[in-house]
């Protein structure tokens, strides 16, 4: 059996910010902060191990859990896996905060262990790029949502700044969400309609030719 290092960066969606799961794994005084780490003694069931490091933390059976496979100094003893998840959806699943799991905002994580700043820096760049190219892929949005929610969505993923008419009309130019003929209750903002993905288009046709501009 091949002895495998894994390493789990755990990007949290928190209402238009994006954090990052942290872990003191052995809970000394004084230790640094790390990514979700464990050993996998067979490295042909390393994704088994990564799930089941995650599902210290809560139920991750039907997150999206993508691996990396280069950067971030990545080889044959090391597997480094990023997944991303609603914060909201997982509040009671992650249960409080103590003093040795912890989220940190994206723009506040501290001098970590070892090389995981780089592997962070790293799953940021891939998972900016997955957003920036297949928006159908994330399950961060309720089924229908409005573009301020959307909005909110890639500002707090991508870093963006732009206004909601710039967004809606780059965005909905592509043709990859859909108007409903229903708006949002309890909502102020007038005229906030509801959206959803088109899924089926983005597969078929516009997968190829989708590009996210907002500069």
């Amino acid at each position: 059996m091949n002895e495998v290092t894994i390493d789990c960066v755990v990007f949290g969606y928190d209402n238009g910010s994006l954090k990052v799961l942290l872990s003191k794994g052995n809970k000394g005084v004084g230790t640094k902060w790390g990514l979700i780490s464990g050993i996998a003694k067979d490295a042909k069931k390393a994704d088994e191990t990564a799930l089941d490091l995650l599902n210290e933390f809560g139920n991750f059976e039907n997150v999206f859990l993508k691996q990396l496979t280069e950067g971030a100094g990545t080889n044959s003893q090391t597997l480094r896996y990023y997944t991303v998840i609603n914060i909201e959806d997982y509040r009671v699943k992650f249960g409080v905060v103590d003093l040795y799991q912890r989220w940190f905002m994206i723009t506040d994580v501290p001098d970590l262990i070892q090389d995981h700043n780089l592997i962070l820096d790293y799953s940021l760049y891939q998972l900016e790029k997955c957003v920036r190219e297949s928006p159908v892929d994330f399950n961060l949005l309720p089924e229908k949502f409005t573009i301020s929610e959307l909005m909110n969505l890639y500002k707090g993923i991508l870093g963006i700044e732009t206004d909601k008419d710039s967004f809606s009309r780059k965005f909905l130019k592509q043709k990859v969400v859909v108007p409903l003929k229903e708006k949002k209750e309890n909502v102020s903002e007038k005229g906030d309609k509801l959206y959803k993905f088109n899924a089926a288009f983005f597969n078929k046709c516009a997968s190829k030719d989708f590009v996210l501009d907002f500069k």
